[in-house]
């Protein structure tokens, strides 16, 4: 749907009103909100961070666009005395309903808002060193999380996408490329090359592998943005032999020099050579099984009639403790690895 909008600079002066709020707020509902100066504080100090969407449509009082989404940013942006705000223009030669449109900027929205944090978080990161201090970086980590109110989590995913220059932030802007292939680029490749194959990512590059697997993500030869978390983690975990290991390398080392090479036949090669154990697929299968039992088990269970037995409710109490302890750990385990 990004194809249908492209980013541009715009003036504020030159963008009317919709004569309909989404959100059915009256102008005078938006100014006495404190939320909106909040707004306009930021607006002051970073600017217009989410663009707001606008479509081409020349009027008798010299405007040159309508708005369709963004009308507090937009008179956040007036009321600052912003010259420019960045806009994406709806670029459909037949004009959609509104309805339609606020659907498709809806579903949009999300992606242009981890850009455009992503881009605030960048110049925030920048202040913060500027100002000083040398700091470590679970010290920045800290400080940075106290300016924006981001989680670890979040963070995280910020700083792995501020690692590319502007142009390919614009192309995320632009519908080009997804933003969590990004993110997926560096948590399922860059990092993991750099804890199992140091030496074969210092040999390519780090430059070159974002630059090469953003290519792949741009021509849609990374299938998905799971392609990644599907087709190479599982060889860069399997590989544990020393034998294994050197084939994964060279898998690895010519999936990132060949342009076309997609990321399934990293691990269809590397199982014509080592096929799954047939034990791990067993196992998987057993502990499937067995959740499913204890989950039935569970949910038939009274803990309340339990007090009779007093002796083996605190055994079950205990080997759940337990058992939650390490599911939990397992949990994580999978939640790294995108599964």
């Amino acid at each position: 749907m990004a194809d249908g909008y492209k980013l541009r600079e715009v003036s504020p002066k030159e963008v009317r009103f919709s004569k309909q709020n989404p959100r059915g707020e009256k102008p005078s509902d938006i100014k006495a909100d404190k939320t909106f100066e909040q707004l306009k504080d930021s607006v002051v100090q970073f600017g217009v961070l989410v663009p707001i969407v606008v479509h081409e449509e020349r009027g008798t009082d010299g405007k040159r666009f309508t708005l369709i989404d963004g009308e507090r940013r937009l008179r956040a942006a007036l009321a600052s005395g912003r010259e420019r705000i960045p806009a994406h223009v709806a670029t459909a030669e037949e004009p959609v309903s509104e309805l339609v449109q606020a659907f498709h900027i809806h579903m949009l929205r999300k992606q242009w808002r981890q850009v455009a944090t992503a881009r605030a978080l960048k110049r925030i990161k920048a202040e913060l060193q500027k100002k000083g201090t040398e700091k470590r970086d679970k010290e920045l980590l800290e400080e940075l999380q106290a300016q924006t109110g981001c989680t670890d989590a979040q963070l995280k995913s910020l700083e792995r996408g501020i690692q590319y220059p502007e142009a390919v932030l614009k192309e995320v802007d632009e519908g080009k490329i997804k933003w969590s292939h990004l993110i997926q680029i560096d948590q399922s490749f860059v990092e993991q090359l750099q804890q199992h194959y140091s030496e074969l990512l210092k040999e390519l590059g780090v430059k070159k592998v974002r630059e090469v697997l953003t290519q792949k993500a741009r021509r849609r030869i990374l299938s998905s943005t799971r392609a990644l978390i599907d087709y190479v983690m599982p060889v860069i975990v399997r590989a544990r032999t020393k034998e294994e290991k050197k084939v994964a390398e060279r898998l690895l080392k010519e999936f990132v020099n060949s342009e076309d090479m997609p990321a399934e036949e990293i691990k269809k090669r590397f199982e014509k050579e080592y096929p799954p154990t047939r034990d791990l697929v067993e196992v998987a299968g057993n502990i499937i099984e067995a959740a499913e039992d204890l989950r039935g088990m569970l949910e038939l269970m009274e803990v309340t009639e339990m007090i009779s037995f007093r002796e083996r409710a605190t055994d079950v109490r205990r080997e759940l403790s337990e058992l939650k302890r390490v599911v939990s750990r397992k949990l994580r385990q999978f939640e790294r690895l995108g599964g």
